[in-house]
């Protein structure tokens, strides 16, 4: 068959492929696979120029058909020599190690990703999918398959995010479960504990009481998850619209009085002249549910007679808010991890210190995201201070009609 009619029936079935694995259930990898090989056959044709630099252009422009559909696969794909040296590497390729392609080709495959562990899966050549994971921290699974002409086509794809999704669904059930192992174990042996009979009625009652506790505990754990899984997904609708930043700044304060003034806590407002009447575009009830909670927090790691402080002021394009104890602090190794769910410090554990369900913080991200705001824990010498932005209501925003 002639080099056209090799190129026309590898694009045909490219093309298929692509729709395929597009529309269709099902694992690709294998004929994907097949099919990468088919058209480095038709890539990498014999040059007649014997020169390295010639290989290499003629390898990458031998077919003008094949390369831009190669080039739409998410999988990268490298097409090595004997000596393994890139003589082909497509975008995907390029964009997985972060390299111009063109800085891939006619060099080693080790030179061209800096990437050791890859470069012994190409020699050895198996056919069999390896997983492996980089310095950098990708996950990848790769397959390399020797050619007849001594020639080896690599695959890569990058497998991180899933690796990351299944290791957080792994720590979610774990999470889940201890969590709710807590209030179970004690709902259980207050539960037998009535049924045994309590003849004292004072006693009975108040085993009452702590056993609805418990069922209200385990199912404040259940709500709160199957809300911050709506506000990932985006079903929890938010009604956006124009608020001065410093009336939600005084809402909260307002909302979070009670529990600060029996703890002997001093809430003061910090709020910037110019931040004041400032209006942000908003979901007023979710950033007082994120002020609020920043403050119900910040009272619970304070002691009497304690301050506790809060305000806004403006940043390029957004106001920030911000919260600031003077609590134990967070260690600078947990500042991103108590966003987590279910997280608790450390520090807190030990110290004795409530923690409650290690969820509300990860609602706030959430909620903060959705606005299109940061949310992070500032460095502080003592105490802790927490903040996140919220974009500025731009001028002649109008609330959507019903």
């Amino acid at each position: 068959m002639s080099l056209g009619g090799r190129t026309a029936l590898v694009a045909a079935v490219l093309v298929t492929l692509f729709v395929a694995s597009t529309f269709l259930p099902g694992p690709w990898d294998t004929l994907a696979a097949s099919v990468i090989v088919l058209a480095a056959l038709v890539l990498g044709a014999p040059s007649t120029r014997p020169a390295a630099s010639a290989r290499a252009e003629a390898a990458a422009q031998a077919d003008p058909g094949v390369a831009p559909i190669l080039d739409r696969l998410v999988e990268g794909v490298f097409l090595l020599d004997a000596e393994q040296t890139v003589h082909f590497a497509n975008t995907a390729a390029a964009a997985l190690f972060d390299r111009p392609r063109e800085a891939m080709l006619d060099i080693s495959l080790i030179r061209a990703t800096r990437e050791a562990e890859l470069a012994r899966v190409a020699r050895e050549a198996d056919g069999i999918a390896h997983e492996i994971t980089l310095d950098a921290g990708l996950v990848l699974r790769v397959t390399a398959l020797a050619l007849p002409d001594r020639r080896t086509v690599v695959t890569v794809l990058d497998r991180t995010a899933q690796r990351r999704a299944e290791r957080a669904r792994q720590d979610l059930v774990a999470n889940i479960s201890h969590e709710l192992r807590t209030p179970i174990t004690a709902a259980r042996a207050l539960a037998e504990t009535l049924e045994d009979g309590v003849p004292d009625e004072a006693q009975r009652a108040r085993f009452h009481r702590q056993l609805a506790g418990e069922v209200d505990r385990m199912q404040g754990i259940v709500e709160r998850l199957i809300r911050l899984s709506r506000i990932e997904q985006g079903d929890e609708p938010f009604d956006l619209a124009p608020v001065p930043a410093g009336e939600l700044v005084r809402e909260a304060i307002e909302r979070i009085s009670p529990p600060a003034e029996r703890g002997g806590v001093a809430l003061i407002e910090q709020t910037s002249d110019a931040a004041s009447a400032t209006l942000v575009l908003a979901d007023q009830e979710r950033i007082l549910e994120v002020l609020t909670n920043l403050l119900d927090n910040a009272i619970k790691f304070s002691a009497s007679g304690d301050t506790v402080t809060t305000g806004a002021e403006p940043a390029e394009g957004f106001v920030r808010f911000w919260v600031r104890d003077d609590g134990p602090g967070i260690m600078p190794n947990e500042r991103l991890r108590v966003f987590e769910r279910f997280y608790t410090s450390d520090r807190a554990r030990t110290a004795g210190l409530p923690t409650g369900t290690g969820l509300g913080l990860s609602i706030a991200r959430q909620i903060v995201t959705r606005h299109g705001g940061e949310i992070w824990v500032a460095e502080e010498p003592r105490g802790t201070m927490i903040c996140f932005t919220v974009p500025l209501a731009l001028a002649g925003y109008a609330e959507p009609r019903a």
